[in-house]
Parts: C-alpha cells; structure tokens; sequence
C-alpha cells in the first residue's frame, strides 16, 4: 500500500469518494478537536478501527483521571496528504511519564 503519489486534498477527496480512504480528525472531536480544515486527515480504509481502539484506551485514561491533556503527532511520508502514522502523547501528572499510544498505517 503506498500513497505517496497523493499530494493534494483533491486527490485525497477523490480517494474518500471511491472508498479508498476515509477522513478523520486529527485531535478527535470527541476529545474537543475541532471542526477545521487544518484537524483533517486521511487514512486508508479499515484505518478507523485501530484508531478506535486507540481513542478508547484514551478514553479509559481520562476516565481514571490518569491523564489531563493530549498532544497529536501526525506524521507523513514525502508530500502524501495520506497519514504514514500517528501518535497520541497523553500527559498526567509532572512527576509521570507521558503515555504514548502510536500507530503506523502504511
């Protein structure tokens, strides 16, 4: 699977049209991200579950009050509007290790 030569959002929206990819939002809404352009993202389909999973172990740190704050690190490969991978670094108390949850998609 390679997405390299999907450089545009164009080119990704066609993709999204035709069931190739999917969008989502970068910071999940569900954990306050916004509803803008610049929080979109596209994957592969069948991406959503892995992402799923991960936005539910998220969860279960919030609702154990072991973590307060969440920064999101998309990654790509070249020019691709196609996420490569992304990493959600969630962050509790000063004296704790952030906990990293990452996945690599293509």
């Amino acid at each position: 699977m390679d997405f390299s030569h999907v450089t545009s959002h164009a080119q990704a929206d066609a993709l999204v049209k035709r069931g190739e990819l999917v969008k989502i939002w970068l910071f999940p809404k569900r954990f306050g991200g916004p509803e803008v352009r610049e929080n979109v993202g596209y994957v592969p389909a069948g991406t959503e579950v892995a992402l799923d999973f991960a936005h539910d172990r998220i969860s279960g740190l919030i609702d154990l009050k072991a973590i307060d704050r969440m920064t999101v690190k998309p990654e790509y490969r070249g020019k691709s509007k196609v996420l490569k991978a992304i990493t959600y670094v969630c962050h509790g108390a000063p004296d704790k290790p952030p906990i990293t949850i990452s996945i690599d998609i293509w």
